[in-house]
């Protein structure tokens, strides 16, 4: 019997038909690979998760065992099991279980996911004795890894070998362990906070891209089933207990059907063709896609994957593979005989009927109408940006969209590597890590340990072992002196928040264009390093965060096309929301090397305060000096603060003083900034001064 109590009905989840067919089909054939789900928060990826698993049916596994092992597969038991069996216990005692949901912590530590040496065994008894990580309570489970894109790349390289291989294996202070680890593999990610390498990416079976709903009255549905659920509806949980519990049946069915069910050679010839026209590397999506193909044929009942089957498996495995789009087409199958055609006919009378019958059962048919909303809406939001382009500005100016062709070419950045000690990091630059993530790189001696290194602290005390007076047999005698710390390395990644003058002006479009290269230049090979860019744009009366802190290039160039200049110039509007943005991320993760790059004549006159704008900027800018923020301005006017004529005027009208001020060079004194004429850089060259600044970091 299922409980709804603590998960929320799989079946009550409205929409999102492609995210739920992807975790069916992983959960009729895990060895499809697991499943990527991308987009925005709030979009229901948790609570699917959560709510599959009580769906899946109960399994035997061997009483007593740490890992959980199939006693009917001898050849997945771990060595405790196979043991036990070597020793005459034959038939192992077995129990039942529900497959639960394994989390694992965003902050994990490589010895947590994959296991470690039992210290105490091994320091009180001299005992080698192996303590299980995540990866064995996940073995026939669930493995669920929310914000995978965030993880250092050698876990998600753990956990994706793990996955790839059933087995893991763990070499540890001189213990050498393998134990099973088989389990379906989810993790969700939300691209706005960077992707993962291609490398990485490729290696997840499936992939879904999900966002939020956009009908009206499906939203009100979403709210009114989510209020009906924390109140207990009976109603509600008794019609979601039963179409829960039909799915359920389905998938246990559809798990019984799989080793029965075929895929044709020509099937197999339009997997391949598929994969060609898609332009994917390597062969691993025409793997996928057989599987795939073969596990929707079990959920829909057939005994062999039809052409609409692999069409539907290629939408899942190459959403993240293909580089071009796949044409689906009608395939003409010559029958040989009568018999043939009548079953053809048969098959296609099969799936109408599944397509009409139960919403749970209908996965492809909804993923395809997810699709069309999908492209709906992303067309939906090109068209709304090109109309804020063609508007005018709230002060009665026109805006002019800039173009995308305005975007010079990126190139890449590198930066010096980084040798102050941080608690964590990103992928940038190497530094040591006090906390326990990151490598073991080395060990040393320290007066307090936290995270004691076994294999160094042996080799210490190995040379006093005669003079403690051990006899041979006993315990390693250790003394305080003998324990070493491991020393971990991390990479630490830099934030850096573009604050950008959109206000109308003579440069505005040159200011803008240069901009946007260097923002792309900057995110160039983003998939491999942990260093964000941010834009916050401000002109009329407010600023606007355009890009919240992202690693992703093709987010920031949607974004980046659809500015647009004019209006009048709130200085300390942005300033302010530049501040927040970075006191935001520090609180997430205070280690980021946040620099705030100012981009602006400098010449603010919108207040925020009820005070002279130009005063306000300067106490932004001394609040961000005493945060100890570094800053980069670079001034997108000439400076006219030398010539007679301005001085003179500025004497005689109040109005004209600040034009007598150089303001960008008076703010980047008061932030203790770096200070730059936007007529003496390139594009090219506001990319490399930004990487210059973070280089004189030490």
């Amino acid at each position: 019997m299922i409980e709804l109590r603590n998960a929320y009905p799989f079946s009550a989840l409205v929409g999102q038909a492609g995210m739920r067919l992807a975790l069916c089909l992983n959960a009729v054939n895990p060895a499809v690979g697991g499943v990527l789900i991308r987009g925005e928060r709030g979009t229901a990826k948790s609570t699917a998760v959560r709510a599959l698993a009580r769906l899946l049916p109960e399994q035997q596994v061997v009483a007593g065992c740490r890992y959980g092992c199939d006693p009917a597969i001898p050849a997945h038991l771990c060595a405790d099991c196979r043991w036990r069996l070597a020793a005459g216990e034959d038939p192992l005692p077995r129990n039942t279980r529900r497959m639960r949901v394994v989390e694992l912590p965003i902050n994990a530590s490589e010895d947590r996911v994959v296991g470690t040496i039992d210290l105490e065994a091994a320091l009180q008894k001299g005992a080698k004795r192996f303590q299980p990580g995540v990866l064995a309570d996940a073995n026939r489970n669930l493995l669920y890894v929310d914000e995978v894109n965030l993880l250092d790349d050698h876990i998600v390289d753990v956990l994706l070998d793990a996955a790839a291989m059933g087995v893991n294996v763990v070499e540890r202070e001189g213990v050498s362990v393998s134990h099973p680890s088989r389990f379906i593999l989810v993790g969700t990610m939300n691209p706005e906070e960077g992707d993962l390498r291609p490398q990485l990416l490729d290696r997840f079976g499936l992939c879904v891209d999900v966002k939020g709903i956009r009908d009206p009255e499906l939203r009100v549905e979403i709210a009114e089933r989510e209020a009906a659920f924390k109140t207990g509806d009976r109603e509600f949980l008794a019609r979601f207990r039963t179409a829960d519990l039909d799915l359920a049946e389905a998938l246990g069915a559809a798990l019984k059907a799989l080793p029965k069910v075929r895929l044709r050679s020509n099937r197999r010839r339009l997997i391949s063709s598929i994969c060609l026209q898609a332009g994917v590397q390597g062969h691993r999506a025409d793997v996928v896609i057989e599987r795939t193909a073969r596990a929707l044929a079990a959920l829909g009942g057939h005994r062999e994957a039809t052409a609409d089957d692999v069409y539907d498996a290629a939408e899942l495995a190459l959403a993240h593979r293909a580089r071009y789009a796949v044409r689906r087409e009608q395939e003409e199958l010559a029958p040989q005989d009568g018999r043939q055609s009548e079953e053809a006919n048969a098959e296609a009378g099969e799936r109408a009927e599944a397509g009409n019958s139960d919403e749970s059962a209908s996965g492809a048919q909804e993923s395809e109408g997810q699709g069309e909303e999908s492209a709906q809406a992303e067309a939906g939001e090109q068209a709304a940006g090109a109309e804020q382009g063609r508007t005018t500005g709230s002060e009665g100016r026109s805006e002019s969209p800039i173009e995308a062709e305005d975007i010079f070419s990126v190139r890449k950045i590198e930066l010096a590597r980084q040798h102050k000690t941080r608690k964590t990091g990103g992928k940038r630059q190497a530094s040591k890590a006090s906390d326990r993530r990151g490598r073991y790189v080395r060990a040393e001696a320290k007066e307090k340990v936290t995270d004691l290194a076994v294999d160094a602290t042996v080799r210490a005390a190995a040379p006093h072992q005669a003079k403690r007076g051990r006899a041979r047999g006993e315990r390693l005698r250790l003394e305080r002196q003998d324990l070493q710390q491991k020393v971990r390395e991390r990479k630490v990644g830099n934030l850096i928040v573009f604050v950008v003058d959109a206000s109308a002006s003579m440069d505005a479009e040159q200011r803008m264009a240069a901009t946007k290269g260097a923002i792309l230049s900057l995110l160039q090979d983003a998939y491999v390093r942990r260093d964000k860019v941010a834009l916050i744009v401000f002109k009329n009366r407010t600023a606007e965060v355009v890009l919240r802190p992202t690693a992703s290039v093709s987010l920031a160039q949607r974004r980046l096309e659809r500015l647009s200049v004019g209006g009048t110039t709130p200085l300390t509007h942005g300033l302010m929301a530049g501040y927040k943005v970075i006191k935001s991320e520090l609180s997430r993760d205070p280690t980021i090397r946040p620099l705030l790059v100012l981009i602006s004549d400098g010449r603010g006159n919108i207040s925020m305060f009820k005070e002279e704008p130009l005063v306000e900027a300067q106490k932004m800018a001394a609040l961000i000096k005493s945060e100890k923020i570094e800053a980069l301005i670079i001034d997108s006017a000439r400076d006219y603060s030398t010539l007679a004529s301005v001085q003179h005027l500025a004497r005689v009208a109040p109005m004209y003083q600040s034009y007598a001020l150089n303001a960008c060079s008076d703010l980047a004194e008061r932030m203790e900034g770096r200070y730059y004429g936007i007529y003496d850089l390139s594009r090219e060259e506001i990319a490399a001064a930004v990487a210059g600044q973070l280089n004189r970091r030490r």
